[in-house]
């Protein structure tokens, strides 16, 4: 038996052969001793015949494994090809704000580092901005010009999650996104532990004041919204059929008020609304709460109305105590009435009542909480030139790129862009216009709720329900089921993670 196999069962192609020991015919010649080896010989094996069709089904498998190999071949050269740069590359960048004059020089000083690569920059208008850059990007290798490099509001991330390209790490670690930016970037750019854009700047809510109305009703600059309150309606002026002559502050309406929509999400912030899940009681509670706040000023308070003009026109007119807005305001109320004479504070806080261990009511403190909106870079994430792209941005990023920078715009407006960096704060706190940003910036949060982005999207459409309930005739209690299923809704539609 072999392996459970009878020699019987064996059937071998060969004949039988039969070795003779002794001569069973009686011819002694012819036996073998049993020290003689027996003879074999050796016959050809014969084989079956190969059916003609099983060749040529071999045939076939090997000619179809062989042009399977070719394609292969083709397709990973044609790949490696692709993602080989070599010679010289022009990026394509996509800015907003800055004109040429500003970034010619420093994309001159990069190339002149980097001769491989040249910069193609173009300033883009903001109106149309977020529907051309999203169709540009969704037919990029279609032959119109595509960016490799673009500009977007922070709240653009989730509308450009699908074209933006990760920051590799080696550049994060670089630049120290994670240690010396502001702490505002980790939460609105950083996505799944990664990073989808470097900031070059920041921006944010900041409170003007008119210094002679203040100094007028001998007021100080308030530091929190109750504060705030009696300062606005001490402000306040009427004529004698109660028009305002001279208003408060600029809060409580929509139409009229330019970035209601920062203050109003600066509002739910401060009082600890959680958008996450904005359908609890808890969070629909603390939501109606700033409703009824910030529409009393029109509604009881009357230190504004519908009535009155734009009120970035009407703070340049010196007619208004207390204004909000962000850094670039204060080019337009310059160039509205260069004498006017503001200053520039710190968003008012809410007071919180805070308790011992025992249970006593120990006073109130101040929430320590501020509004950040702001731009930044992202790179198409099917641009060729990633490594580039990213080697451009990493230099722009830079202490030495950002200095460049803010020098540069500095010589055609009052100053640049504020540093996003922590380390560079102590450069620019000196210009007290630019202090409360800077003072403010390390706790500052956002949300989708961002003023002047013109982005035909999320923000737009957020905005739309929070003014329909701030509009509401029927006052906020009947707009509120409304409200929290248009957040739910847009929630959903873009995979909001905050």
């Amino acid at each position: 038996m072999i392996l459970g196999v009878s020699l019987d069962d064996i059937k071998s192609p060969l004949p039988a052969r039969r070795i003779l020991l002794k001569d069973e015919s009686g011819d002694a010649e012819e036996q073998l001793t049993t020290t003689q080896q027996p003879v074999i010989v050796k016959q050809p094996i014969a084989t079956a015949p190969i059916p003609k069709e099983r060749k040529n089904k071999k045939t076939l498998i090997f000619i179809i494994l062989g042009v399977v190999l070719v394609l292969l071949i083709i397709l990973f050269l044609s790949a490696s090809k692709k993602n080989i740069v070599t010679g010289k590359v022009t990026l394509t960048y996509w800015g907003l704000w800055e004109d040429e004059s500003v970034m010619n020089g420093i994309i001159a000083d990069f190339e002149s580092k980097n001769p491989n690569i040249k910069i193609n920059y173009k300033k883009k208008t903001k109106e149309g901005y977020r529907g051309l850059l999203a169709g540009r990007l969704a037919k990029s290798g279609s032959g119109v010009e595509v960016p490799d490099i673009f500009r977007i509001h922070n709240t653009y991330i989730p509308m450009f999650r699908d074209y933006l390209a990760s920051v590799p790490t080696k550049v994060a670690t670089n630049i120290g996104l994670d240690t010396d930016f502001f702490d505002v970037y980790k939460t609105d750019l950083k996505e799944n532990g990664v990073w989808l854009s470097i900031p070059l700047m920041y921006d944010g809510l900041v409170m003007f004041c008119n210094s002679e109305l203040l100094n007028k009703a001998g007021l100080e600059v308030p530091k929190d919204w109750w504060s705030l309150k009696k300062a606005a309606i001490k402000i306040t002026e009427k004529e004698e059929d109660g028009k305002i002559k001279v208003a408060g502050a600029a809060l409580g309406s929509v139409d009229n008020v330019d970035h209601w929509s920062d203050i109003v999400g600066l509002m739910t912030k401060q009082n600890g609304v959680n958008f996450k899940s904005i359908e609890t009681a808890e969070s629909t509670a603390k939501l109606k709460d700033v409703f009824n706040f910030y529409t009393l000023f029109k509604t009881s308070d009357k230190v504004w109305d519908d009535t009155l003009p734009n009120s970035t026109q009407f703070f340049a007119s010196g007619n208004l105590g207390f204004y909000f807005g962000p850094s670039w305001r204060i080019f337009d109320i310059q160039t509205l009435n260069p004498g006017l004479k503001f200053e520039i504070a710190s968003m008012p806080q809410l007071p919180i009542t805070t308790t011992s261990k025992e249970g006593i009511d120990t006073g109130s403190e101040l929430t320590n909480i501020y509004w950040a909106s702001y731009w930044t870079e992202g790179v198409n994430n099917k641009s060729r030139y990633q490594e580039q792209a990213w080697k451009f941005l990493e230099y722009l990023s830079s202490v030495e790129g950002l200095e460049k920078m803010y020098e540069a715009a500095s010589q055609t407006r009052s100053f640049g862009q504020i540093y996003p960096r922590k380390s560079m704060v102590d450069k620019i706190s000196s210009n007290s216009k630019l202090k409360p940003f800077v003072d403010s910036a390390n706790n500052a949060s956002s949300w989708y709720l961002a003023s002047n982005t013109s982005d035909d999207g999320l923000n737009t459409q957020m905005q739309k329900y929070f003014s329909d309930a701030i509009n509401n005739n029927k006052g906020i209690d009947g707009a509120m089921t409304t409200l929290v299923s248009g957040i739910v809704q847009l929630r959903q539609k873009y995979g909001l993670m905050r």
